[in-house]
């Protein structure tokens, strides 16, 4: 058994300390791809590094593979181009072509192109990368490709047009960039998470022989500023890179957060994620809560998500009386938790504070306002089936798929027990085919349905006011397979229709002015459907999922609230559009789905006193996360990988999935120490390990 391979990319930047791991360290290494060639959209390869800056390594470790990697820089019109322009695609063979002529030592092509867009552009992309593998067998060399991260259910980054199975047959190698799943645009956590890299490999290792594939991890870091928003800074985006020791230099207090002046060089602790390995922790944070850490609660509740805590209040599941709208307003819930912003040492041994003031900051992640309840219904019970609908055809059944999962089955219709009479309503169901056929939700005698075809249609009684067409949909799928949303929003003078395929977006697909005639609100299939969640709100009435309302020393701050123009709100915090139109149109802001930061600037507390921080979660369903009292002036989480994380994920690599090994973005931003756990890294082929 070989020692795993050990494959590193040099180009991006050419530092002293590159050269001394290629001086010192070289044996400790396998492959060393050239980062040195840019592709534009006619083809051409512009050299963006020199490679006779390698000579001496090459000299010193004989053994050492150098390809010659050439790139997008993640520019989707330069892959559009390479794909459907055969002129570009000859002038890049040319190039190539000339490179390795210039170059005879290389072993092998590395291919870097991004940004490939939909599914639709895979053949035409695998014809491209072919093209290139055929060129290197044809001069004895091998191909390689770095390829996105994708799990079974795809990419993160919206790299639909990878297929590995397709891809895998034709490179020698790949080297899956599993890294960047936080970045700087993203909210704080693991480079690399753990679930995903298991999600990543598990599907990867299916579709691709193991022994050819290495698996893609960030040396570097990530800083998140989470004191204010980033526009208060001349920002976009809240994270910036850095490397292992720019972080290793911050938390050791050997350098402050800034050097402007504005804080003291503080040493701050460090954690170690459990499941990515990588190290952790808050930079000028004085105190902190997870949300579960509370001293007393009420009508609040905790659950875990992706290995973060996090509180919530949950929405009634029907009005007072039935069918009557909810009352979702917070009422007489809170969360308290004790906090003291106690000072600390800094590394001149002064005891210190915050020189200006603190800024409480809280995690949250908000959701897209929901109509307002009249029924919520997740298939709880015979009982529920019978008390909320009547079957005025075909025949529907409660049935319990697990302990906590259950569904309605059946076909014909489905049909709410009560006479809304002329009442806007938004009906919603989240559903599957069993068999093909078509499912529709129906209110005030207007239609959405939507057929097993992928026919999405928009009826007046019999007559279609809009069609739409999405590819076929899941037939006869395992519980929870291929489910589809359908939702139909009607009002007095207009009709819309929405689907997708998950319920954490729900986009408008067809919209139509008219007036509905009237009828029964239902749902009805004319094959068998399995539905799993139905629900039921006011056609007008909005309930928002984005803020809570934090109290200290009698002070109180509403965080998380987002601006709206032309709506009216009601006691019950509840809003309505004030003329017919979309929710999403009253708002600017966009909901993202992820951990999002709102600040409390100046908090009102003293240093090392303690403090109750009272919070009101205002909203249902908003997810709560940590709350930090942090500097006002600057303050971050920062992610970094150091020698432990890559030496956990190397075992891994080689060890659960039996891959080549492991590929590191990209040197001379790594924690030195890392060698040390590589030495000896290669062995002779002749060479038996003890456990052979």
């Amino acid at each position: 058994m070989m020692t795993p391979n050990v494959w590193v990319w040099v180009g991006l930047s050419w530092t002293e300390r590159i050269r001394m791991v290629l001086e010192n360290y070289g044996d400790r290494l396998t492959d060393v791809s050239i980062f040195g060639w840019r592709v534009g959209s006619n083809g051409a390869l512009e050299q963006t590094f020199d490679p006779s800056l390698l000579d001496v390594y090459r000299a010193k470790w004989p053994h050492l593979r150098f390809w010659l990697c050439f790139r997008n820089d993640g520019v989707g019109s330069v892959f559009t181009a390479l794909r459907n322009d055969e002129t570009a695609r000859a002038r890049l063979m040319s190039d190539l072509g000339d490179v390795i002529d210039a170059h005879p030592w290389l072993h092998g092509i590395d291919i870097d192109l991004e940004q490939g867009g939909a599914a639709s552009n895979n053949v035409a992309a695998e014809a491209l990368f072919k093209q290139v593998a055929d060129l290197a067998h044809g001069r004895n060399m091998q191909a390689s490709a770095a390829l996105p991260a994708l799990t079974s259910t795809g990419s993160v980054g919206g790299e639909d047009w990878v297929r590995y199975k397709q891809l895998g047959a034709l490179m020698d190698h790949v080297s899956i960039m599993s890294y960047d799943f936080a970045w700087s645009g993203s909210a704080p956590g693991p480079v690399s998470p753990g679930f995903w890299l298991e999600e990543v490999y598990n599907w990867a290792s299916s579709q691709i022989t193991p022994s050819k594939i290495s698996m893609g991890l960030p040396l570097y870091a990530y800083f998140w500023s989470i004191h204010d928003y980033p526009e208060s800074w001349g920002a976009t985006r809240r994270g910036i890179s850095g490397t292992y020791y720019s972080a290793w230099q911050y938390f050791s207090g050997s350098r402050a957060w800034s050097d402007s002046g504005t804080h003291y060089p503080i040493g701050w602790v460090a954690y170690r994620d459990s499941l990515s390995m990588s190290a952790w922790g808050f930079l000028d944070c004085y105190d902190w809560k997870e949300p579960t850490q509370w001293e007393d609660s009420s009508g609040v509740f905790s659950g875990v998500f992706a290995n973060r805590e996090y509180a919530v209040r949950y929405g009634l599941p029907a009005g007072v009386p039935q069918w009557s709208v909810s009352d979702n307003s917070v009422g007489s819930s809170y969360v308290d938790y004790e906090f003291n912003a106690e000072p600390v040492i800094a590394s001149n041994g002064d005891t210190v504070s915050p020189k200006v003031g603190y800024t409480l900051t809280a995690e949250i992640i908000q959701r897209e306002p929901v109509a307002a309840t009249i029924i919520d219904d997740y298939a709880t019970s015979t009982q529920q089936l019978n008390a909320v609908y009547t079957q005025p055809s075909g025949a529907w059944a409660y049935q319990a798929v697990t302990s906590s999962y259950n569904q309605y089955r059946g076909t014909g219709t489905l049909r709410f027990g009560n006479d809304f009479g002329a009442q806007s309503l938004y009906a919603m169901a989240r559903f599957q085919f069993a068999t093909a056929g078509r499912f529709s939700v129906t209110s005030q005698g207007i239609t959405a349905e939507l057929s097993s075809a992928g026919e999405l249609k928009l009826l007046r009684g019999s007559t279609v006011l809009a069609t739409k067409q999405f590819g076929a949909q899941v037939v006869g799928g395992a519980a929870q397979v291929g489910r589809c949303v359908l939702g139909l929003r009607v009002r007095e003078n207009s009709a819309r229709v929405y689907f997708s395929q998950a319920e954490t977006s729900i986009p408008l697909q067809l919209e139509v002015t008219t007036t509905p005639p009237g009828g029964p609100t239902e749902f009805s299939s004319t094959g068998i459907a399995w539905i799993d969640h139905a629900y039921l709100g006011d056609g007008w009435w909005y309930q928002p999922r984005e803020a809570v309302e934090v109290t200290v020393n009698g002070v109180s701050k509403v965080l998380g609230r987002i601006e709206r123009t032309g709506v009216t709100w009601d006691d019950k915090n509840r809003f309505k559009p004030d003329s017919d139109v979309e929710e999403s149109t009253t708002r600017e802001t966009g909901l993202s789905l992820d951990w999002v930061y709102a600040h409390w600037k100046d908090l009102p507390i003293t240093t090392g006193v303690n403090t109750t921080y009272r919070v009101r979660p205002l909203d249902h369903d908003l997810w709560l996360g940590r709350l930090m009292a942090l500097d006002r002036d600057g303050a971050s989480i920062v992610y970094f990988t150091d020698a432990t994380t890559i030496t956990h994920w190397r075992g891994r690599a080689v060890l659960d999935w039996g891959l080549q090994g492991i590929a590191l973005w990209s040197l001379g931003q790594e924690d030195m120490r890392l060698y040390e756990t590589l030495e000896g890294g290669l062995l002779p082929a002749n060479t038996k390990r003890l456990d052979e």
